[in-house]
């Protein structure tokens, strides 16, 4: 064996068949008229030739393996993956994870090494889908023409609302898509991972609710917009993160990677959504 897999040996019988496994240390202090069978552990932790690789890293990483055995589904030794393949993968994983996040398709190649046209190509899809999708926003203002007009101070918040929501759904989504990547949760954990996520929405709400009330007091704006203000930025912000927390959540059922869909459309979403529950609340509260 190599250098790098001499830590651990696998044994096998006479049809190469995985039956345990032993370390070089204990081997060496073994009784040399001990048969190998007496050494090893026959509970061997293996992995498949069609298993994701970074199901595999996390498999190593939780096992604490410095290597893992591939077999067939009968037990046939394919391999050893070691842990130094291991770090590669979750390099990769993690470099597609955060393009992804951003909205483009993962590089091949080498940033500089990647032609300026396949950087273009890869990211003009989900420009394109994104400004349909934004339009949303625009009929939501267009449908509110009047009641912008007749109390323009309602406008000055537009940036700071929307803004506010965009960011704690950010927030939440790299969160809960970090935890599913590590196994920590899975879509058993839905309704516990939604009553976290509203209890973490109405504390961070309230916090963000009092700041905008005062800081649109600063401004000089009427009370009745301040106090509007203040419970769309609560209702923005507990709806953001229940978005936050669910889309990923939903994108996994779906057989989707959560890190293509969640963050974009998470950000459109809030958007429209979040001017939708601003205009709402100011319109109930101003009675205009």
């Amino acid at each position: 064996p190599s250098a790098e897999t001499l830590y651990y040996l696998y044994i096998v019988d006479r049809d190469n068949r995985l039956v345990g496994v032993t370390c070089l240390y204990d081997l060496l202090r073994a009784d040399p008229a001990v048969q190998v069978g007496a050494v090893m552990t026959p509970d061997v932790i293996s992995v498949q030739p069609d298993q994701d690789q970074e199901e595999v890293a996390r498999l190593m990483t939780r096992y604490d393996l410095l290597s893992v055995p591939g077999v067939t589904p009968d037990g046939m030794l394919l391999g050893i993956i070691t842990h130094d393949d291991m770090v590669d993968v979750i390099e990769q994983e993690a470099t597609e994870d955060i393009q992804k996040l951003g909205a483009t398709q993962p590089l091949d190649r080498n940033y500089l090494d990647t032609s300026v046209f396949v950087v273009a190509r890869k990211r003009v899809g989900w420009l394109l889908l994104l400004f349909l999708t934004e339009t949303l926003t625009g009929s939501v203002l267009r449908h509110y023409e009047t009641e912008l007009a007749a109390v323009v101070s309602l406008s000055f918040f537009i940036p700071l609302l929307i803004g506010t929501g965009g960011n704690a759904g950010s927030q939440t989504t790299s969160t809960i898509i970090r935890s599913l990547a590590l196994g920590e949760i899975d879509l058993r954990d839905a309704w516990p991972v939604l009553w976290h996520e509203l209890r973490v929405g109405l504390m961070l709400g309230l916090v963000m609710g009092a700041v905008g009330f005062g800081r649109a007091l600063l401004w000089h704006t009427p009370f009745t917009v301040a106090q509007a203000v203040a419970v769309a930025l609560l209702s923005i912000v507990v709806w953001a993160n229940v978005v936050g927390s669910l889309l990923p959540l939903l994108a996994s059922k779906l057989r989707i990677d959560p890190a293509i869909v969640s963050g974009p459309f998470m950000s459109t979403l809030v958007d429209a959504t979040g001017l939708l529950i601003y205009l709402q609340v100011a319109k109930a509260i101003l009675g205009i």
